[in-house]
């Protein structure tokens, strides 16, 4: 199974004013929509204003209602509290009960990841799926590991770590998609988490907005051509609303999209209504595959 977490990937409106996804060169996310079961997905969770990434992200992994435990929404990484309920129970740590092999397969840069592991700095808090990477002893993937091949930069490039200084190639999104593939071979579960569309969503610039979604669009539509529905697993998802809607600067209070790909995946879709259901559907896929 290849977990594909979008940051901040909203079902927005019809409007090419404000939505790139209605301007954008985007043939693979148009296949998903016209091909595929699409699950509109609640990320406000019962609780008053806008959805966050800590709390929504700590939902999707961990099955728990994170907004309605804290009564709010937080934003960025996890606080205290909800370090405790990744760490308590997490989607890695239920699949590694099931004896499953797991892979992040973001690649960390090398100083980030020492600032992350040094709980006395403050400005480099780990995120939710670095937490719970920690808390099942999985590997963290780093530059060392993307010079072989074996890793994807969370912008589909590498053009971040190039800009940071490091002597690596620039990627197109289609080889980035093939590395993703072929991580995926080696282990039961994959992870991969894109977050640029989030942080260009709050720019409120569309020209940058539709190239961040064509980019999207070229990496997602390699990972379909190079996967065998039959046998393999994709689902693809995000925490809150952002990019679709490029008129305001915040989140959006609309709906996610959720696709679950694969004939494993049948019928799983009527389990998903809102972030708290995701994880227990792919564990149930995983249980299903098993018979």
């Amino acid at each position: 199974m290849i977990f594909i977490f979008i940051d901040g990937f909203g079902i927005g409106e019809d409007n090419a004013g404000r939505n790139p996804l209605c301007s954008a060169n985007a043939p693979a996310i148009g296949r998903l929509y016209r091909e595929f079961t699409m699950i509109p997905t609640d990320a406000c969770l019962g609780i008053p204003g806008l959805p966050q990434s800590a709390t929504g992200q700590t939902a999707i992994f961990t099955g728990v209602n994170a907004p309605m435990v804290l009564n709010r929404h937080i934003n960025g990484q996890p606080t205290v509290t909800l370090k405790k309920i990744i760490n308590r129970n997490n989607l890695f740590l239920e699949l590694k009960k099931m004896g499953l092999s797991i892979t992040n397969a973001n690649v960390y840069r090398n100083e980030y990841l020492q600032k992350m592991m040094n709980p006395a700095d403050r400005r480099h808090r780990p995120s939710v799926t670095s937490v719970m990477t920690m808390s099942a002893g999985i590997k963290f993937l780093t530059v060392e590991d993307y010079k072989k091949g074996k890793g994807v930069y969370h912008d589909i490039t590498g053009q971040i770590l190039k800009d940071s200084g490091y002597e690596v190639d620039i990627i197109a999104p289609e080889e980035a998609a093939r590395r993703l593939v072929n991580i995926s071979r080696e282990s039961d579960f994959t992870l991969y988490e894109h977050f640029m569309t989030d942080i260009i969503g709050h720019k409120m610039d569309m020209e940058l907005a539709v190239k961040e979604i064509e980019l999207l669009d070229a990496f997602l539509g390699e990972v379909l051509r190079l996967v065998n529905l039959t046998e393999d697993v994709v689902i693809i998802t995000s925490d809150h609303g952002n990019i679709e809607d490029v008129s305001v600067k915040t989140h959006t209070f609309n709906k996610v999209p959720t696709f679950l790909l694969g004939n494993m995946c049948e019928n799983s879709e009527k389990g998903i209504h809102s972030l708290v259901d995701i994880m227990h559907v792919v564990l149930d896929i995983f249980r299903k595959q098993r018979g």
